[in-house]
């Protein structure tokens, strides 16, 4: 029988903060989101303080200063790195795993023995080389593992780790009777009220609902996840993400403005990134599209929204190509009188990189060229593997750095520049 495994860190971005600052371990913390808007990481210390995930910053500012709660801006580069490391503990403990998200694993522990402690001893490891601390769920389906790791985080007398097999049949259904139904794995806020208003409130009213009935009225994914809590494994792991239908990279400025060698900078660091993404999976885009608009929620404001499709001549993961492309199309489009708030990028028509490649001729001086730039993108590549991200960039890139995001709180990157790695005297 498939057994899986649940682990994720405890408000992971938080806890990611508190390894090189040990003073805010058992302090309030939390953690901004893009442009220091709004409350996306809280500890228990500052959830107790009665702040809530997605409260905006300025309406509680003076109440944090207040209560010394400290206030972090989002560091991706830290927390992405704090994940891999975790990752790389938990591969070397197990076969296959799955990465979900930065702070969330699956992985396969079928025929492990003593599983319960295994896993113990797993997330002990992981809190005492990285300072974050876990919790695992442990059940022959993906959806019950996820399940078992809220419980795991809820009920602390379970010792941060829960296993659904060790559970008589009784206390299985108890489970399910206590675990409201918008806690289940993939069942959102509409498909939430569309069962309560059939009177299914808990994760055992939807495993009793006959299935020919769920799956007519809410069709196959609710009818799987409903297989799920049944303890029938449907959702397999995915240890490779599968490959993307398109790719999208944008974010919001720091602030406004209406120079357009801001958007220029903004679009070629988007671009720089989805392509690097487009050359992981081997594929190559057939088409692009840039934006960039006005903040709607100002309407007193100009305003305009930009959306501009190209169609490229063939199919590219060529960085610089694709940049030249976007330089063009921002100049037609571009309006001197607004204040644009937001750019980005969205690469489609995706096809895998030999199909791309066609058939060649005798004397095909264009693919030529096109393999050139295949291995300088290729040697870019490994530079960047080398000597990290970005060591090498376009020079559009650094044309202005005003459109970045706002982050005035943010921490050192302790782990990724070398400039802010802690020196112990």
């Amino acid at each position: 029988m498939a057994t899986f495994m649940h682990l994720d860190g405890n408000s992971f971005y938080c806890s990611c903060e508190r390894i090189f600052k040990p003073a805010l371990r058992k302090k309030p913390v939390v953690v901004l989101s893009n442009n220091d808007g709004c409350i996306v990481a809280l500890t228990k210390e500052a959830k107790a303080l009665g702040l809530k995930r997605g409260t905006p910053f300025f309406q509680v500012a003076d109440f944090l200063l207040k209560n010394d709660v400290s206030v972090f801006s989002s560091n991706y580069e830290l927390y992405q790195s704090i994940s891999d490391r975790i990752a790389s503990i938990i591969s070397e403990s197990v076969p296959v795993i799955e990465r979900y998200s930065i702070d969330e694993v699956f992985a396969d522990v079928e025929g492990i023995p003593n599983l319960t402690d295994y896993c113990r001893d797993l997330r002990n490891r992981i809190e005492r080389w990285t300072k974050v601390p876990c919790c695992v769920g442990i059940a022959p389906t993906k959806t019950l593992a996820k399940l078992c790791d809220h419980f795991a985080k809820t009920y602390p007398s379970l010792g941060h780790v829960m296993n659904w097999n060790d559970l008589t049949p009784e206390r299985q259904c108890r489970a399910l009777a206590v675990t409201p139904v918008d806690e289940i794995w993939g069942v959102g806020r509409r498909l939430t009220e569309r069962l309560q208003s059939m009177g299914v409130t808990t994760a055992l009213d939807l495993v009793e609902i006959p299935a020919p009935q769920l799956r007519s009225q809410f069709g196959v994914v609710l009818a799987r996840t409903q297989k799920e809590l049944s303890g029938v494994s449907v959702f397999p792991l995915e240890p490779t993400p599968p490959r993307p239908l398109q790719i999208y990279r944008s974010r919001s400025f720091g602030m406004p403005t209406n120079d357009i060698n801001d958007l220029r900078a903004a679009l070629s660091v988007h671009i720089t990134e989805a392509a690097r993404q487009l050359r992981k999976h081997e594929l190559k885009a057939g088409l692009m599209t840039i934006f960039f608009h006005t903040n709607f929620f100002r309407p007193e404001l100009p305003q305009d929204a930009a959306e501009i499709g190209v169609r490229l001549a063939e199919p590219t993961s060529d960085t610089l190509a694709l940049i030249a492309e976007a330089e063009k199309a921002l100049e037609t489009r571009f309006n001197v009188n607004v204040l644009y708030v937001k750019a980005g990028v969205i690469l489609g028509q995706l096809v895998d990189r030999e199909i791309a490649r066609g058939t060649p001729t005798l004397f095909d001086y264009e693919r030529q060229v096109d393999e050139k730039r295949e291995r300088l993108m290729k040697t870019l590549d490994q530079l960047e593997k080398d000597f990290g991200k970005n060591c090498l960039i376009p020079a559009t890139s650094i044309l202005s750095d005003a459109w970045r995001m706002k982050r005035d709180r943010l921490s050192p990157c302790y782990t990724t520049e070398w400039d802010d790695i802690p020196i112990v005297s």
